[in-house]
């Protein structure tokens, strides 16, 4: 597998990530030659980072409408690696790869039920004003939660 810059040494930024999700395939979402239209690559990533959020106490905050600051993607990558197939069990893990001052880089990773590499990716988010639409700094339980320190209350 040819390696996108992001990733330097594939096994250990394998070994990196913890969190994952689950998704099957669905019908809808293949196209006339029968495996996944390449959209939906995106939409497996967005799945498994909100669910990545939510999991750390953050999406409920940014979901409520009196919190002040929300999350957007500021840009996305996708590297097909595998073609997927209707009715394949996915398994979408994300992490940090970086926390800025108001963004983040994170990963993705996507292996089918055989353990096979399908997609890897890699998304900027920065937090804005709900407002304003500019960026706003991570507080500092934000910040432990994206370090991985804890889960925010």
């Amino acid at each position: 597998m040819r390696l996108p810059a992001y990733i330097t040494d594939f096994d250990k930024w394998k070994n990196g990530f913890t969190f994952s999700s689950e998704v099957r395939v669905r019908f809808s979402e293949t196209d006339a030659f029968g495996h996944v239209n390449n959209k939906n690559a995106l939409v497996y990533f967005e799945d498994a980072r909100l669910e990545y959020f939510s999991s750390l106490g953050l999406m409920q905050k940014w979901a409520d409408a009196d919190f002040e600051t929300m999350i957007v993607a500021a840009d996305l990558q996708c590297d097909y690696v595998r073609q997927i197939k209707f009715n394949e069990q996915l398994r979408v893990y994300v992490k940090v790869e970086k926390l800025g001052s108001s963004s983040l880089d994170l990963h993705y990773l996507v292996l089918n039920q055989d353990q096979e590499v399908c997609l890897t990716g890699r998304g900027a988010i920065v937090q804005i004003g709900k407002e304003s639409g500019k960026a706003v700094p991570w507080n500092e339980e934000m910040r432990q939660a994206l370090k991985g320190e804890m889960v925010c209350s």
